[in-house]
């Protein structure tokens, strides 16, 4: 699966969170609240989930925040590259990163003594002085640069449509940016990012506050497969061969009711799954007694009307029976419902606890969907002891922008 290259654009606007403390015995600079991602925001009609930021926002921790996107050659590279802390860093870093109210957030420090000792940490120190006094009241851009794999799905998330889910992300730098809106030329949408191997990628540019404003089309309900889908790709071991574990159950289920799946793209195996779940939904399931019901009437409605003054007592005594049985059999039904509403509930509480699902979300599994989430629960008290498993998840970082 190819990685993707981002840079998000954000502001610092707010004078009352800039302080100055001492660390280690020097000066350093704080703007406390930098926001540079929000959750389930749509940008470039790309979505980023909440749960693919709950997983990989921890890597923006002590991430170096340099005085613009840090380049080589005109070609974006990783700001822990040498060349780039040589030029580009300022003595500036993100700390604190917080997950919380939808958004994450962290706090930048700047090391005076480090800033002072060259031209643009000096031009930062002025800037961030000038807003702290009230002298001026320009934001501050900043762009967060970052790598994802994408995967092909088709929703909507707070009023705005995407075609596209991003996925195992990775934060190389949070770069400040004096001189313009944007990452180095913002109109320009799209550049080059160097991988630390020399491969080169395309790197594109959105920005956050303009991501937060609703398209002007209603927005229309998607799949919660779609989201699900993401989720299991959050939360799923991720091979050499990065193997899709939920395309691959999907794939598996479609088969298993005769629907073809050869040469099938992504967003058509998940629109012939919403398909055949939406058949099996409408489908009532027919009872043994009503079965026999049913080819008993049929099979009547056939015969010439013949039936006897002792076949229509047969037929009486006969509904009088069945009647009978049912009432006996109605507890036993009802108490292994029971113990199948228990075993669900049971599996939804774990998988609610490992995953941080919401009471919809995890409540809306069935079947498969549930019995796999919760085969990846590492707990000691499975049901039965046939669902425990152990998993670990470890996402492949690469540089990103």
């Amino acid at each position: 699966m190819s990685r993707n290259c981002v840079n998000v654009l954000s502001v610092i606007n707010s004078a009352s969170n800039i302080s100055t403390e001492t660390i280690n015995g020097r000066d350093h600079i704080i703007v406390r609240g930098i926001t540079p991602v929000v959750d389930d925001i749509v940008m470039n009609r790309k979505l980023y989930p909440a749960a693919e930021i709950a997983k990989s926002f921890k890597t923006l921790e002590r991430n170096p925040m340099p005085l613009g996107h840090p380049k080589l050659d005109g070609k974006h590279i990783s700001a822990r590259d040498v060349q780039a802390v040589n030029q580009y860093h300022v003595g500036a870093w993100l700390q604190n990163v917080n997950h919380s109210c939808g958004k994450v957030t962290g706090d930048m420090y700047v090391d005076r003594r480090y800033a002072e000792a060259s031209d643009n940490g000096k031009r930062l120190l002025a800037r961030l002085d000038d807003m702290a006094a009230g002298n001026n009241s320009e934001p501050i851009h900043i762009s967060t640069g970052l790598t994802y794999s994408g995967i092909v799905a088709n929703g909507d998330s707070k009023g705005k449509k995407y075609d596209e889910i991003a996925t195992n992300m990775d934060f190389d730098h949070v770069a400040v940016l004096l001189d313009e809106p944007g990452a180095g030329t913002p109109n320009d949408g799209v550049g080059i990012f160097v991988n630390s191997d020399g491969t080169e990628q395309q790197i594109e540019v959105v920005n956050l506050a303009e991501a937060q404003t609703p398209d002007e089309l209603p927005p229309e309900s998607h799949s919660f497969f779609q989201q699900l889908k993401a989720f299991f790709s959050a939360n799923s071991k991720q091979p050499k061969e990065e193997v899709d574990p939920m395309k691959e159950l999907i794939t598996n289920a479609l088969k298993a009711k005769g629907i073809p799946t050869e040469d099938k793209s992504d967003a058509e195996l998940m629109d012939a799954y919403n398909k055949s779940l939406a058949a099996d939904a409408t489908t009532k399931e027919e009872t043994p007694e009503e079965k026999a019901a049913r080819e008993k009437k049929e099979a009547k409605g056939k015969q010439p009307e013949t039936a006897t003054n002792s076949e229509q007592q047969n037929e009486a005594l006969m509904t009088l029976i069945s009647t009978a049985v049912n009432a006996a059999v109605e507890p036993l039904k009802a108490q292994l419902n029971d113990n199948a509403d228990q075993e669900k509930a049971t599996m939804r509480s774990a998988v609610k606890a490992k995953f941080g699902m919401t009471d919809i979300a995890v409540n809306a599994l069935e079947g498969e969907p549930l019995k796999e989430l919760y085969a990846q629960c590492a707990t000691s008290h499975g049901l039965r002891g046939a669902f425990n498993h152990s998993t670990e998840t470890k996402s492949i970082s690469e540089m990103p922008e």
